[in-house]
């Protein structure tokens, strides 16, 4: 590789390309992890030394330059050369046509506009490849909520592409507007990023999950068939490996995903672990005739993981649970904290801030039921913090950010 990056960590695992004769050698390559590429930024600002292109290369080539969100640290860099960006449009309307855009539709784009590549890369695939009409409201921060319903109202939007948790907050802005998100709208598909059945239930229209992120886009993406993503293996090698070892993993073991890209030159993904948990289906072929490969649906971040007393417990799973208590409308917030209880060693504690459905709510009665629910799904106490509708907006950004913050390690 010219690339410095690669060089310098195929040296450290004493790694040669040569090694690898077949795709059963995939697995000798060394990983590399959102930390490394961290490292490589803080050892050669502001760009790092994993690009393969640079400002100045625009000078013959077109160049975009997109961050990721941030969620996870501080975003890191990516720039992206005119194939990246036209294979990366085609496997978004893909994914879209898949999921039932056709020409001709009118679909709110409500993902932010901004450093993040996500809300362009579905803008330029709508128009260029879809034949669809993208209309760019951006998030509740740019555009408000109110002004999105109407949008979708006045222009017959045929769809919204959000997230989840965006989604069903446009739902509840339509219902206190005074219309019925199933049948006074034209929706006829969601184009959405986890939670589905709650998304559905709320438009009465199919929705659809995929998986994507900054650096490589649309990854695999949900058929109407609902039996996982489809890998889109004309561009990707995925893997799914052991959390501890880094060892592939076979069908029905759910480890971190490792992402191979087939066809970026601005940046090369080789063996990337994304630290997304996941697993593979066994293959066969899917009702809707398709043989690619199937990846599970999106079970969190392993680098959020929290060990509490020998127990591995992520705050997406939380996340999961609390939406089984009837009294709850879902949101929640995790952090956690080193805490030193009286006569006792530190330990890592957690605690998860969940929002009731109304004000008028036993507090306390609530939160003695979701600690028993936890704990026995999880099998370790968790921390409960019952708070009032809407009290969780500053935290996660509900209504403004495309994607929620959820967790914030405070030890």
């Amino acid at each position: 590789s010219k690339i410095p990056f690669f060089q310098k960590l195929w040296a450290k695992h004493d790694f040669d390309p040569s090694d690898v004769k077949s795709l059963e050698d995939m697995h000798k390559i060394p990983q590399y992890t959102i930390d490394d590429i961290r490292e490589s930024i803080e050892r050669k600002p502001p760009f790092g030394d994993y690009q393969s292109l640079l400002f100045e290369d625009a000078a013959h080539t077109p160049l975009r330059f997109y961050t990721s969100g941030g969620t996870t640290g501080a975003p890191r860099p990516t720039i992206y050369s005119q194939w990246d960006r036209e294979v990366g449009a085609i496997l978004s309307a893909r994914t879209f046509y898949l999921q039932g855009i056709r020409p001709g539709d009118a679909v709110i784009n409500a993902w932010a506009y901004s450093t993040h590549n996500a809300a362009w890369i579905m803008d330029h695939a709508l128009w260029h490849w879809n034949g669809a009409i993208p209309i760019t409201t951006g998030t509740g921060n740019v555009t408000p909520t109110q002004k999105q319903v109407e949008f979708a109202k006045n222009y017959g939007a045929a769809a919204i592409t959000a997230t989840s948790d965006y989604l069903l907050h446009i739902a509840e802005t339509a219902k206190k507007m005074g219309y019925d998100p199933k049948t006074d709208f034209n929706f006829k598909t969601m184009l959405s990023f986890g939670d589905t059945k709650a998304v559905e239930d709320a438009f009465g229209v199919p929705a659809y999950d995929s998986y994507a992120f900054h650096e490589v886009q649309y990854v695999a993406a949900e058929c109407p068939a609902k039996q996982g993503l489809h890998i889109f293996e004309d561009a990707f090698i995925v893997e799914v490996c052991d959390f501890e070892t880094g060892e592939p993993l076979p069908p029905g073991h759910r480890g971190n995903i490792v992402v191979t890209c087939l066809y970026k030159t601005g940046t090369q993904q080789i063996r990337y672990n994304i630290q997304d948990i996941s697993g593979m289906y066994e293959e066969y072929e899917c009702e809707c005739g398709s043989v690619h490969k199937r990846l599970e649906y999106f079970q969190g971040r392993s680098d959020t993981m929290v060990k509490l007393r020998g127990v591995n417990v992520w705050p997406e799973a939380c996340g999961k649970i609390i939406q089984e208590h009837d009294y709850l409308n879902g949101e929640y917030f995790c952090y956690v904290e080193r805490v030193k209880p009286e006569g006792k060693p530190s330990r890592d504690e957690m605690t998860i801030m969940v929002e009731t459905k109304a004000q008028e709510t036993d507090s306390y009665k609530v939160q003695q039921e979701v600690v028993e629910l936890l704990k026995q799904k999880v099998g370790v106490q968790i921390n409960v913090e019952v708070v009032a509708p809407d009290s969780l907006r500053e935290k996660t950004g509900h209504g403004e950010r495309a994607k929620l913050k959820r967790f914030e390690d405070r030890r």
